[in-house]
């Protein structure tokens, strides 16, 4: 097997809602059932991953209006005349959480949004699979990170008393036009 370098990229948005929105999402997710998740690749306090679909998720419908103006920026950036999201989830880390190794198979892209990240080392650390080493990027609070979704990617351990909360999405962009 030939493995050939292919450049790709990320993008960051830097969401400048982020500050007057973040406790409105928080108190949307207080509001959402309590249910964790564990299995032998993560382990995350709370998570809307596992509920029934038809529960409803009012942070999500908030969250779609407050990014749609970056992924329509970011579709155009692509040379795409349409984007769409095709599921959304929230999880938050404390203590020992983590969420090991793993790609988004079936979507183009993943998405993650910091909503809280007290600590630079909780950010999204992604692995190159050419070089063998672990990748980050300088992320904050506020950030939305966009990647391709077969790229290895993992939250590390939080190892902190403090909490972690993201929202993530896949998403595709499509019927390109270049």
């Amino acid at each position: 097997m030939i493995i050939k370098n292919l450049d790709s990229f990320c993008i960051v948005n830097k969401i400048k809602e982020h500050k007057q929105n973040k406790d409105k999402l928080l108190k949307f997710i207080d509001d959402m059932p309590k249910s964790s998740f564990k299995s032998h690749r993560e382990d995350v306090n709370k998570t809307d991953w596992n509920l029934p679909k038809e529960t409803k998720r009012d942070y999500l419908e908030f969250f779609y209006d407050m990014i749609t103006p970056y992924m329509d920026t970011m579709k155009d950036e692509m040379y795409c005349d349409n984007w769409q999201i095709n599921n959304g989830w929230y999880q938050q880390y404390t203590g020992d959480n983590e969420h090991k190794w793993h790609n988004h198979p079936g979507t183009n892209f993943s998405n993650v949004y910091f909503l809280e990240m007290p600590e630079k080392q909780m950010q999204t650390q992604f692995y190159n699979l050419l070089t063998k080493t672990i990748v980050t990027f300088d992320l904050e609070e506020g950030d939305l990170l966009t990647f391709p979704a077969h790229l290895l990617h993992r939250s590390d351990k939080i190892n902190s008393i403090k909490r972690k909360t993201i929202i993530s999405f896949n998403s595709d962009f499509k019927d390109v036009r270049l």
